[in-house]
């Protein structure tokens, strides 16, 4: 097991990952949202690129969170300690469905953006119509209700450890 005040500070970065990761994530939110009500193409790329922007603190916030929360999951019961955490089921899952809105939330995302961006490209000929029905796909709803659902079920499960 790791010395209390080591615990403290790897819980810290653990969280701090966290802020960072919903920090970054609602710039890309509110983007998301935004761009179903703008029809400029230079406002539209300036969200874009704000977005793309924020980007490398929620991958960099990933990496610290994922690797504290490692760090923390080993000490403190997964492979460690198990009489700590004798209610572990929570902490797999959590972890599992985290990984999951990756696998599920990333290919939903990224080929709808890259959809939008090549619109509304310095150059291209955008068509006003088409524009209009791409910024009115129902894809970033759907994104945004299976991350919140997600994420707030990660929650639940690492604040009330039901199991």
């Amino acid at each position: 097991m790791i010395a209390a005040s080591a615990f403290g500070w790897v819980l810290l970065a653990h969280l701090l990952g966290v802020v960072g990761f919903f920090a970054a994530h609602g710039v890309s939110a509110a983007v998301a949202f935004q761009l179903r009500r703008e029809r400029d193409p230079a406002r539209i790329r300036a969200l874009l690129d704000l977005s793309k922007r924020a980007r490398p603190t929620g991958y960099l916030s990933i990496v610290l969170m994922a690797a504290a929360g490692a760090v923390l999951a080993l000490d403190r019961g997964v492979l460690g300690a198990w009489y700590v955490f004798p209610q572990r089921g929570w902490l797999i899952w959590s972890t599992v469905l985290f990984v999951a809105l990756l696998v599920v939330a990333v290919p939903l995302a990224i080929p709808y953006y890259k959809k939008v961006r090549l619109a509304v490209a310095e150059g291209a000929d955008t068509d006003p119509a088409a524009l209009d029905l791409l910024l009115r796909s129902a894809r970033p709803l759907v994104i945004a209700g299976v991350e919140l659902g997600g994420m707030l079920f990660i929650i639940y499960l690492m604040v009330l450890r039901p199991f």
